[in-house]
């Protein structure tokens, strides 16, 4: 029931990765850099109201915990705001439409970040175990898997499906607004089910401290030092942060450069997208047994951003080189969506281990200051994940601007130019993108058995 919770994050990461910039900009006609701007100023919000909820949550002193009263709190909030982002009202001309992208992703996100800060800060509540909160950290990517794979297989061939008046369903407004309606409902459910399900472990959990600091300003900017001043909490941040951008980036331009570049019908690019899901599910599986055999968690870390890295860009960068099979050719499809699957596993092992290790990071807090800020921490997990869905979106439009591609562009329409900055873009881009993340990553110092020692500190003080 805890692992439940990650569909709705699954379902929000994947609309606003996927359709967010593809519809105010290809549907609405919002500029991409309009766009772009409205989520700049979504994470700034972010960047002040994430560690605020997160600290705010970790010194609630209530019957029902820290945790849940934020939990039962967001479910509608969050699933209301969801709807009205994919449905402004007819009529409003472009700088009306920028206004409501602005405060409905201010919204949205917002929600979200006082249901899911408190809900992820439980993988380091439920268990103090190294190798169980990879376990919790890979049932949690499991079930996003579950809620991506709803997005795909529900959105793409149920609601926007070709029709007469618009062949690529993705170009119909009036499918958005259905579209949105079905998955706030969805969004709505998982999150009472996880705060419901867990609900009956709120004695068991760590409760605020009755002699602590009451919540302030100043303790949200205390916390936030505190966390900051550990060099492996910087490198998480870092490392998530710019995979952030660089998945958020690749989820945007993804359907530009399925349909534009290799030609792809949209049909096709409903069934490979599902089968990229399935690799991140594979990926999640397989790190808890993964973790078994390479102790240190920056290695499979580093391993999997490096193989996600190698099978995402290789069809892009044989096309450009002349190297694999031209548009039309039926063989490209089943290539292309064989190596985005195989990749996607990359992108399971990841995120698993960027959740296990920030859980042993609020150990070494606690081993420093005494006291249970797991809020503090998750909150920075929190934003890196949003990331996905905000400077990966600002990349994105900057790069549509930049390769001149038109609202309602087609194969016919696109010139060659224009088609090769996207390739660039998603091929050698990624690869410096993750080259630079994967430095970050490096700087991890948090052992296995350094953490060990701390829990070994932290059980004799108590």
């Amino acid at each position: 029931m805890f692992a439940v919770g990650q569909i709705p994050e699954g379902v929000q990461s994947t609309s606003f990765g996927f359709f967010l910039l593809f519809f105010y900009n290809q549907v609405l006609g919002l500029s991409g850099f309009l766009a772009s701007l409205a989520i700049v100023v979504a994470l700034l919000v972010d960047a002040v109201s994430d560690p605020i909820i997160g600290s705010w949550s970790d010194s609630l002193r209530n019957r029902w915990g820290r945790r849940h009263p934020f939990m039962y709190a967001a479910a509608a909030p969050f699933a209301i705001c969801f709807y009205l982002l994919f449905s402004p009202p007819a009529g409003l001309n472009e700088t009306q439409v920028f206004v409501w992208l602005v405060v409905f992703s201010v919204l949205t996100r917002t929600t979200q970040s006082v249901y899911s800060i408190p809900h992820t800060s439980l993988t380091a509540e439920l268990s103090t175990d190294y190798q169980e909160r990879t376990l919790l950290s890979s049932l949690r990517s499991i079930l996003q898997s579950v809620g991506t794979l709803m997005v795909f297989l529900i959105g793409l061939q149920i609601y926007f499906g070709a029709t007469p008046e618009y062949p690529n369903g993705q170009l119909n407004p009036a499918a958005y607004p259905r579209f949105a309606g079905m998955f706030s409902i969805v969004i709505f459910v998982g999150v009472l089910l996880t705060a419901y399900g867990t609900h009956s472990h709120i004695p068991y959990l760590p409760q605020a401290n009755p002699n602590g600091n009451r919540f302030s300003l100043m303790q949200v900017m205390r916390e936030a030092g505190m966390a900051f001043g550990f060099r492996s909490f910087k490198a998480v941040v870092l490392t998530a942060v710019l995979f952030g951008m660089t998945m958020g980036m690749v989820s945007a331009l993804s359907i530009y450069l399925g349909t534009l570049y290799f030609q792809f019908s949209l049909e096709l690019i409903g069934l490979s997208f599902p089968a990229s899901v399935i690799g991140t599910f594979l990926g999640a599986g397989l790190a808890t047994p993964l973790g078994r055999i390479f102790q240190e968690k920056k290695n499979l870390l580093i391993g999997g951003l490096i193989w996600y890295a190698i099978w995402n860009t290789l069809p892009i960068i044989l096309s450009l080189l002349g190297l694999f099979p031209k548009p039309g050719d039926p063989l490209l499809f089943y290539l292309v969506m064989t190596s985005n699957a195989i990749c996607s596993m990359g992108i399971g092992v990841l995120t698993v281990m960027i959740g296990s290790m920030i859980a042993d990071i609020t150990d070494q807090h606690e081993e420093k200051y005494g006291s249970r800020s797991e809020g503090i921490y998750f909150a920075a997990s929190s934003f890196a994940a949003k990331a996905i869905g905000g400077f990966g979106i600002v990349i994105s439009g900057i790069v549509v601007d930049l390769a001149g591609i038109q609202r309602n562009a087609t194969v016919a329409t696109i010139d060659t130019e224009s088609l090769r900055t996207l390739a660039m873009a998603m091929g050698p881009g990624v690869l410096i993108m993750i080259g630079c993340t994967v430095v970050a990553a490096s700087f991890y110092d948090l052992s296995r058995a350094e953490h060990s020692r701390i829990r070994t500190e932290i059980l004799a003080g108590d």
